[in-house]
This record gives C-alpha cells, sequence and structure tokens, in this order.
C-alpha cells in the first residue's frame, strides 16, 4: 500500500461517523454472524463495500485482498475434506455437494463480516475508537491502556525507521553476515531507547499531575439515516421473504 492506514483513515468521508459509527458497525456485525441466509450476506457485502468505498476509494480493494488470499485456501480445503454425496470427481479429488455449500455459506459469511470490519478499520482512528467506547463507560485504565499503547507504537515506528536508515546509509546491509549483525544492534538499541521513553513520558506525566484519567476527544455522530436504513435492509433480508 503506498499509504499509511492512518493517512487513509484520516483522508476518509464517511456518511456514517463519530461514535454512531462504532455502533452502527457493532449492530451490523452482530447481525451479519449470527445470520444463516446467503441473501443477507450478499447484501451486507454489497452495502458495506459501497460505503467504504465512498468514504476511502481504491484502498478498500487493495485493503481486503490480502485476507481474501488467506481465505481462500481454506474455502477450498472444506470443500475437498467435508463428506456427503458426490457432486464433482476427478482421479483422486472428491468434491461433495454438502462441501460446496458449506463452503459458500462459510466464504460469504466471511467475506461479509470482512467487509463490515473493512469499513470500521479504514475510516476509523484509535481515538474515535476509544471516544465511542468511552461513551459507553469503558473503565479508565483500559482508556489509559489503549491510548498509551497507541502512542508507543507509533513512537517506535519512527524511532524504529530512524534506525534502520542510519544503519543502512552506513553500510549495514551489504552481506547477510553484516545485515544479522546490524539487525541485532538495532533491535538492542531499539528496545534500550523504548524503555529510556517509556521513563520519560512516565516522569513528564507525573510531573504534571497525572490523575489517572487521559483526556478524551468528543466526536460529534452524523449519518443516522444511513445507519438505521443500513440496519433495516440487513434486517429486512434477514427475515422478510423479499430475497
Amino acid at each position: 500500500m503506498h499509504q499509511t492506514l492512518e493517512r487513509i483513515q484520516a483522508d476518509a468521508t464517511p456518511v456514517v461517523d463519530g461514535p454512531l459509527k462504532v455502533y452502527f458497525v457493532a449492530a451490523s456485525l452482530l447481525l451479519t454472524v449470527t445470520g444463516a441466509r446467503l441473501s443477507s450476506f450478499v447484501a451486507v457485502i454489497l452495502i458495506f463495500s459501497l460505503l467504504t468505498t465512498h468514504a476511502v476509494g481504491r484502498a478498500y480493494f487493495t485493503f481486503v485482498r490480502y485476507p481474501v488470499w488467506f481465505l481462500v485456501p481454506s474455502l477450498a480445503l472444506i470443500t475437498f475434506v467435508t463428506p456427503g454425496q458426490t457432486a464433482f470427481e476427478y482421479s483422486v479429488l472428491h468434491v461433495s455437494e454438502e462441501g460446496i455449500r458449506l463452503a459458500t455459506k462459510t466464504g460469504l459469511r466471511s467475506v461479509a463480516s470482512m467487509s463490515v470490519l473493512s469499513f470500521l478499520a479504514l475510516t476509523t482512528t484509535v481515538p474515535q475508537f476509544v471516544s465511542a467506547l468511552d461513551r459507553l463507560g469503558l473503565p479508565d485504565s483500559v482508556v489509559e491502556m489503549l491510548l498509551l499503547v497507541y502512542r508507543g507504537i507509533q513512537v517506535l515506528i519512527d524511532e524504529s525507521v530512524r534506525l534502520y536508515t542510519a544503519a543502512k546509509l552506513r553500510g549495514g546491509f551489504t552481506s547477510r553476515r553484516s545485515t544479522f549483525r546490524t539487525t541485532k544492534h538495532v533491535a538492542t538499541s531499539l528496545l534500550l531507547s523504548s524503555l529510556d521513553s517509556a521513563e520519560q513520558l512516565d516522569l513528564s506525566m507525573r510531573s504534571r499531575c497525572y490523575s489517572g484519567r487521559f483526556p478524551v476527544r468528543e466526536y460529534e455522530s452524523h449519518g443516522h439515516a444511513y445507519a438505521f436504513g443500513t440496519l433495516a435492509v440487513i434486517l429486512l433480508v434477514r427475515f422478510g421473504r423479499l430475497l
């Protein structure tokens, strides 16, 4: 991917936004994973593919192709190992009708769930996600842990890129032996710098009289009509007799 996930999230323009988006995705995912009708899975895939494509464009297809590569071999295995009435047979390969039905149902449910989660992952930053959970009464200790881990990952990535660039400019990856030695030194430096950063963060928080409650930004929800309309369509397809 040419863009980082954070850049995609920052540039996204979802029609459903704010804490409502997290609750909307949670409800949609629950309806998807507990459903059994193939038509409901297809409806979820179409709806959330359109919502995500509208929000982030082509980045959606780049994002979902990687889990699909892992999903296809699993579905093929299900097709071949599930016993039942023979639908296709060639040499040692035996495909049953039950295997085809199970693989189809599993595949559609997986892709539908992935479509729902992709909408959340590509359009929701960690602070937005934490803000939505905080409104539900998430304990302060959990909020603190989530935000510190999020910030720590960013610092760790920046430091690792800086160390890697410095080592590469000094010819640290010219051979297999030098690559192994340089990687060892970079990992050691990264560990030590991470410990120093953690100590400095703790000291700075104590010096500012940190009380155990991280400030959480409030986000405004919008797109209620799209959210409730989408849920209504999913419910209609799942429990109705139109499809």
